[in-house]
């Protein structure tokens, strides 16, 4: 099963490394945003919003060659190039429809039949028939060729697994991580503050508070992944 290294937990600068080979497979890139940048330098969808100063993480193969990009506005994507295929935003690359969330899990669809189970603790990608297809092992060092948890906290790296996977899909699949990753931090923040700080309140009061916090939670997510079919 393919392996990967990110070799900082920054996911908009950081690099993919096959753990096998020992070869950069993608490189995440977001530099600082200028409305002046030289053409050299300009990537086809930075040249479209040249007028603009927002931040653009590039995804970078192993030649160097820009594959893909996220223009970032604020904390949700408002453009997106994956190869060829140009998408207006979160909207076309997830389905928002379908998200489910729960007090112990969230599950993000995308358009390819993937879902993402994303946990306080896990991050999981499953395929069209719920099997498991891909992990997240965070904070861990290598040790005998499979990741382990580091033995102290933030000492460790990040490194993501995928199995029974056509090839076609990785880029996609690193895209899609790149702004789930993003997601991760508010549902930590929603679920502690729901079931830990709130425990010592009645188990019916406790149940209704989490019921409005999680339809809460489920109408930002779709406005973050939808912002401008929701502003309508």
């Amino acid at each position: 099963m393919p392996l990967y290294q990110l070799s900082s937990a920054n996911v908009r600068d950081t690099t993919l490394v096959d753990c096998i080979t020992g070869k950069v497979v993608y490189r995440t890139w977001t530099p600082p945003p200028s409305p002046h940048s030289s053409g050299a330098s300009t990537s086809r969808l930075q040249e479209k919003l040249s007028q603009c100063d927002r931040p653009t993480t590039a995804v970078l193969d192993y030649e160097g060659q820009t594959v893909a990009e996220i223009v970032w506005e604020g904390a949700h994507a408002s453009d997106i190039r994956i190869r060829e295929d140009v998408l207006k935003g979160t909207s076309e690359l997830f389905d928002a429809a379908f998200i489910r969330v729960f007090p112990d899990a969230t599950f993000l669809p995308t358009r390819m039949e993937y879902t993402w189970r994303i946990t306080p603790d896990t991050l999981t990608l499953l395929d069209d028939d719920d099997v498991a297809v891909g992990r997240l092992y965070a904070d861990c060092m290598f040790v005998g060729g499979r990741p382990a948890p580091a033995l102290k906290p933030t000492t460790g790296l990040d490194y993501l697994e995928f199995d029974k996977l056509p090839s076609e899909d990785l880029l996609e699949l690193v895209v899609s991580y790149l702004l789930v990753s993003t997601l991760r931090e508010r549902l930590y923040s929603v679920t502690k503050y729901v079931y830990v700080t709130q425990r010592k309140r009645s188990i019916a009061t406790l149940r209704s508070h989490a019921t409005r916090s999680l339809s809460s939670l489920r109408d930002n997510i779709r406005r973050t992944i939808l912002p401008s079919a929701l502003s309508h």
